[in-house]
Parts: structure tokens; C-alpha cells; sequence
């Protein structure tokens, strides 16, 4: 302001910044605690500047925030344009990983830092960078893991509070508060929403040790918790003017949206995986003699209920054991262990030697567990075992030296050293997802309901014994389709090996891939026969686990370095039989046109996004980032091409290549709601 503190003190608004700032101030808005900005005005000792002003009231004070104006601030028009810019990139994003490595990437396009990393908060407190976007000349810090000290409980409490912090310079020196104290409470003044406020030394050093000369954060918040922090550093000084904080404090919140949507789609999809696997197993349950005979037999069954390495069930003093577990007597041992100390419901961990030090006798085999105890009195204990899995964690510098003491009388200096740690972590195991959980959850409730039922079963046993004969005929129809379907699936089988022996006794490099080509397209409808037989619906497909089985099938031909590479997205869409065929053909020949160009015959990212347009059409996308379509890799007379065209003409679709940078994306939208292939 070009004037002394002490100048300003008793002397009213339109003195002190002039009348257009006054004017500012007449905003009926003002009565709202949460800072507001009213707008710019030209500094008093230099009209050629401009200033802008934010104001919130607390605590029966008016409080003004004032600071430099950007030199040529774009138009509200231009801002909003480049955000709805970056949420069109993010919401095209086909999964959780490169939504968030796309946000990294426009966050710093955006702002202009030097590092823009996506911080991700872990259940024990520590945080791990989970995608990173930077300077060349700066050393990667992605996948390197943060101490819980390195952001205390309370820091995390104001990120909740502040959605965004800027440190324009670490160099800066506070400035006391003129008056010391409210003249409105005679406490402090509560700063708690201001921008222009100092932040705790210890932060600033621990920046300073970083080589960092500027900060930026937003918080990134789903369902009212934090789940991460978009971290920005700078090797300089660097202002961040209001506009341009707002706009990254709304693209911080759409980023939350779209974080949130797509961890809920997942769980979505991982629990509707679960709910089919354990109804599939509760059937076979209840034509058991009996429930707990059931669960004995079935351990093998239980395996495949929820990811697992091994499985024991206890029933009175029987114990059955399925894949890689403890001995009986330690099962027995650590069923006893839950029945006293455990919850009657369900209990989960991933370090089960934290809860019982027994177990490191046999951690190797359990280091996680999750368990439920369906009955007590009998009792019945349902165990899913996973193994110990040696995890090797990159922090960035020595996690177990937070802080070291400082150079005066209690004082603490952060770490100085942000160079790679390596720690091998033990006794632990893969995490079991909250999905996993819930289904074990609702496995005990469904055999309680069934031991419940049990006596209604018998009562119905006499009416099951008069429609057995009407069974017996079913059954013998059932055995005859799948006979019939059998022979079907063997014919394609044959026709297959034919094909793959004439491609081997063939000396021409060219008829081989031919009959290759061939292969892979009765492949595909060989794939979609199996499951129509195995299915109680015959007029229509899953097309998302359809595409799954097919991808598999193409992986055994491509080989295993491409499995991480392929990938499907897609939720469950019921696609018309005849129209899934044809679709399944197309899309195999696409993915083998990407798999042999895209990138030069090495294995590189292919992405298969299946979506509904909500208008009675689904949109197929075979997308890759690899070296761009060339012109002579799908010539217009080849037999590929020519299939394609006519596939896409029996669908009445339409096909749209899109060349990106890099890569290509080939996208067909079909109509799903009409009539059969002809």
C-alpha cells in the first residue's frame, strides 16, 4: 500500500483505500462468514495498480483481504472455458489410475508448477504420491511414500476446513497483527479463513528442505473426508492470483466427483461379482443334507467365494482346510482365539500378528485374515487365509526420523533428507477390500436364514417328492440340450484345430497369419456358445464379461506380456445374441490390428470402453497410445477391412477413427435395441 501499518489505524475505509474500494463494501453479501470476493480497485498511492479485495465477517469484525491484482487476468468467459476443458479430460478418463495421472498433468498445465503430485492419504495415516507430473529436471517422487508426521492430524483437520493453501514464497517474513487482539472480542483474531495468514515454521523448513521455494495445496474430499491433497511445489517464488485459485479450488472439486464416482463404481462392480459367486455357492448349500455338512464339504467351494489363499471351517470339533493355511491344530487354536476375543460377527485384518502374537508362527500362511463366526454355541467359524506378502516401500527419506530437534529451547526441525528409503514390510498381506468384507458379512446372515429355514424345507419335501417325476423330465431335457450343446462347442473345437494344423505345415509367413486371423474370429463365436449354454438366458448376452472371455481367449494366442495391457470397461449390458457376435468379431479385429502396429509389436496400454448413449445405442471404443493408425496397415481391400465394413453394415452401425496424440481411438455405435442380424 506504499504507507506505514501505524497510518492506518482510526482511519476510515474510503481514507485508507480510496472510493471505489468503499464502494466495494456496500455488497449486500456481506453478512456471510465465508470469504466473498467483491471485486478490484486501483491501489491509492499508484492508480496505474490494481487490487483485489475479499472480505468475511467474524467475530463482530469486517475482515479485508487485499492483494495484487493479475497484470492481465483473463475474462470469467476464458476461465470457465479451461475448466470445463479439464473436466471433459478427467470424465474421459477409463479408470481411477489415469484419471488421476490426467489430473496431475492439466492441474500443472493449469497453474505452471514445477511438480503437481496427487497425494493419497492411507488407512494408517501415511500418505503414498499416486500420480505425479513435472519438471524434467526434478527426481520422481510417484509411488514414494510420506510419513503420517509429515501431515499431522491436525494440518489434515485444516485441509478439510481450507480447501486451498498457497505459500507464494517460503522466504516470506511474518507481519504482526495490528491490533494484537479483536477490538469487537479482546481475543485473537480468529484467521481461520483468511488467505493472507501465516502458516507454522516447521512447515516452511520442511519445504525449504525439500528444495521448494513456493506451495500450493487443494484438498481433494470425498463423501466429507479427506482422501488426498493435490500438492504443487515451485523451485522459485511463485504468486498465485485469486482467479486462478478459485479455478483450481473447482477443479480440485470436481476431481473429488469424479474420485468418488469412480471408487463407487467399483465397489459396485467388485460387489456384484461377489453377490454372484455367493448365491452360486449358497444353491449348492442348500441341497446339502444338512448346512453344517454343507460348509465342511464345501471348503474348496469357500475358496472361490471371496480371493483368498486358503479356507478353514470349523463345526464342532471338525475342522476342514482348503488351499494354503495352518496346521488343523492352529486353526483350531485361532478359532478358539476369535470365539473369546473377536466379534461375533465379522473380523478382518491384513496383520493379524498386530492382534494376536501367536500367529507369527505361521504368518507366512495367515498373514491377513477375515472370519466370521456363524454360531458360537456350536460352534460354527467360517476363516479365509491370505499369505504373507513381502511388500518392499520406496518413502521419500527415513520415515522412523520425523523430526529432529531444532536450534532452540523446544523447538523441532523437520527432515532434511527427502532421498529414497526402501523398507521391507512384514506380516502383512493384500489389503481385503470393503467389498470382500461385506460379502462375508452377508454369507453369515444367509446361512443363519438358511439354518432357520431348514425346518420349512422339510415341510416341503413331500411336494418336492410329487413333482419329481415332472423333475426327472426336466432334467433328462436339460442333460439332451447339453449334449446337443456339447457336440456343438466340440465342432468349433475341431474346426479350430484344423485350422491351426494347416497354419503350421503352411511355409508361407502370410497364409499362416491368415489362418491365424481365422481362428481368432471362430474364437470369438465359439466364446459367446459357451456362455449361452452355460446361461439360463439364450436371447441375450452379458457383453462386459463376454468381452472378459474373450480377451482371455486372444491372451493365450498373444501371449502373457500382454495381459497388463489389455484391459475391458464395461459395467453389465445385455446385448441381443446374434448382435454380440458380431460385435465380439469386430472387436477382434480391431484389438489384433492395434496388438500387431500400435506398437511396433511390442506390448503397450489397449483399452476397451464399452458405454450406453441412454438413446438405445451402445459406443464401442478400442483405444491406444501408441505410434497413430498409418494408412497401409488396414488397406481398403484387405480381407479384415472388408469384414469390418460388412459387420458394421449388418448391425446398421457407424465407425468413427479418431487419431489422437498418440495414439488412435476407434469407436463403433450400433443400435442395441434393433432387430436380428440378417
Amino acid at each position: 500500500m506504499g504507507r506505514a501499518v501505524e497510518d492506518f489505524i482510526a482511519e476510515d475505509v474510503e481514507a485508507a483505500l480510496g472510493p471505489a474500494a468503499a464502494a466495494l463494501l456496500h455488497s449486500p453479501d456481506l453478512k456471510l462468514t465465508e470469504p466473498l470476493y467483491l471485486g478490484s480497485f486501483p491501489a491509492p498511492t499508484d492508480p496505474t495498480r490494481q487490487l483485489d479485495l475479499t472480505a468475511h465477517r467474524r467475530d463482530g469484525v469486517l475482515i479485508l483481504e487485499i492483494e495484487p491484482s493479475t497484470p492481465d487476468p483473463a475474462t470469467a468467459a476464458q476461465m470457465l472455458a479451461g475448466v470445463r476443458r479439464i473436466s471433459a479430460e478427467l470424465d474421459a478418463a477409463p479408470d481411477l489410475s489415469r484419471l488421476l495421472q490426467y489430473a496431475s498433468r492439466e492441474f500443472r498445465r493449469l497453474t505452471g508448477f514445477d511438480r503437481v503430485m496427487i497425494y493419497r492419504f492411507l488407512d494408517n495415516g501415511t500418505g503414498s504420491v499416486v500420480a505425479e507430473a513435472k519438471s524434467d529436471t526434478l527426481d520422481p517422487f510417484l509411488n514414494h511414500h510420506f510419513p503420517a508426521s509429515d501431515i499431522p492430524k491436525q494440518a489434515r483437520a485444516l485441509y478439510l476446513q481450507n480447501l486451498i493453501r498457497v505459500i507464494p514464497d517460503v522466504d516470506y517474513r511474518p507481519a504482526p497483527v495490528t491490533p494484537s487482539v479483536n477490538p469487537a472480542s479482546g481475543k485473537p483474531l480468529d484467521m481461520s479463513d483468511c488467505s493472507l495468514r501465516s502458516v507454522s515454521p516447521i512447515h516452511v523448513q520442511y519445504l525449504k528442505n525439500m528444495g521448494v521455494a513456493a506451495s500450493m495445496s487443494v484438498s481433494l474430499v470425498v463423501d466429507g473426508v479427506l482422501w488426498g491433497l493435490i500438492a504443487c511445489h515451485h523451485s522459485s517464488p511463485k504468486l498465485v492470483p485469486y482467479e486462478l485459485r478459485e479455478s483450481c479450488k473447482h477443479v480440485g472439486q470436481i476431481l473429488s466427483q469424479q474420485i468418488k464416482a469412480r471408487e463407487d463404481a467399483e465397489l459396485h462392480r467388485q460387489t456384484a461379482r461377489l453377490s454372484a459367486a455367493r448365491d452360486a455357492f449358497l444353491e449348492g448349500l442348500t441341497r446339502a443334507t444338512s448346512i453344517e455338512q454343507g460348509l465342511l464339504s464345501a471348503s474348496a467351494e469357500l475358496k472361490k467365494l471371496v480371493p483368498c489363499d486358503g479356507v478353514a471351517v470349523l463345526f464342532r470339533s471338525r475342522v476342514s482346510l482348503a488351499g494354503h493355511t495352518p496346521s488343523e491344530t492352529q486353526t483350531r487354536a485361532l478359532a478358539d482365539w476369535l470365539l473369546r476375543s473377536a466379534p461375533a460377527d465379522t473380523f478382518v485384518t491384513h496383520s493379524l500378528v498386530q492382534h494376536h502374537s501367536a500367529v507369527e508362527a505361521f504368518a507366512t500362511e495367515a498373514s491377513g485374515l477375515l472370519a466370521t463366526v456363524v454360531s458360537p454355541e456350536e460352534p460354527i467359524v467360517l476363516l479365509w487365509f491370505r499369505a504373507e506378502h513381502l511388500e518392499t516401500i520406496n518413502w521419500a527419506g527415513n520415515p522412523h526420523k520425523p523430526a529432529e530437534p531444532g536450534e532452540g529451547m523446544n523447538q523441532l526441525s523437520p527432515r532434511a533428507s527427502f532421498e529414497t528409503w526402501k523398507e521391507t514390510v512384514r506380516h502383512h498381506s493384500r489389503v481385503w477390500s470393503l467389498a470382500e468384507t461385506e460379502a462375508v458379512r452377508r454369507l453369515r446372515r444367509a446361512v443363519l436364514e438358511l439354518r432357520q429355514q431348514t425346518t420349512l424345507r422339510e415341510l416341503n419335501t413331500q411336494l418336492r417328492r410329487t413333482l419329481a417325476d415332472q423333475d426327472v423330465l426336466l432334467a433328462q431335457k436339460d442333460l439332451l440340450m447339453r449334449e446337443v450343446n456339447h457336440r456343438v462347442q466340440n465342432s468349433l473345437q475341431l474346426v479350430n484345430s484344423m485350422l491351426q494344423l494347416q497354419a503350421r505345415q503352411s511355409p508361407d509367413a502370410e497364409v499362416k497369419a491368415q489362418f491365424e486371423e481365422a481362428t481368432r474370429r471362430i474364437m470369438a463365436v465359439s466364446t459367446v456358445h459357451q456362455r449361452l449354454w452355460r446361461s439360463d438366458h439364450i436371447e441375450s448376452i452379458d457383453f462386459g464379461s463376454y468381452l472378459e472371455e474373450l480377451r482371455e481367449g486372444l491372451l493365450e494366442a498373444w501371449g502373457e506380456a500382454w495381459a497388463e495391457h489389455i484391459k475391458v470397461h464395461a459395467g453389465s449390458v445385455l446385448v441381443a445374441t446374434d448382435r454380440a457376435v458380431v460385435l465380439a468379431l469386430v472387436v477382434t479385429e480391431l484389438l489384433t490390428n492395434a496388438v500387431k502396429y500400435a506398437y511396433e509389436g511390442s506390448p503397450g496400454p489397449i483399452d476397451v470402453i464399452v458405454r450406453e448413449d441412454g438413446q438405445g445405442s451402445l459406443r464401442v471404443t478400442v483405444q491406444d497410445h501408441g505410434v497413430g493408425m498409418l494408412r497401409d496397415t488396414t488397406p481398403k481391400s484387405g480381407l479384415g477391412s472388408r469384414l469390418i465394413r460388412s459387420l458394421i453394415g449388418q448391425l446398421g452401425g457407424e465407425l468413427e477413427i479418431k487419431g489422437q496424440s498418440p495414439g488412435t481411438a476407434i469407436t463403433l455405435a450400433v443400435p442395441v435395441v434393433a432387430g436380428s442380424v440378417q
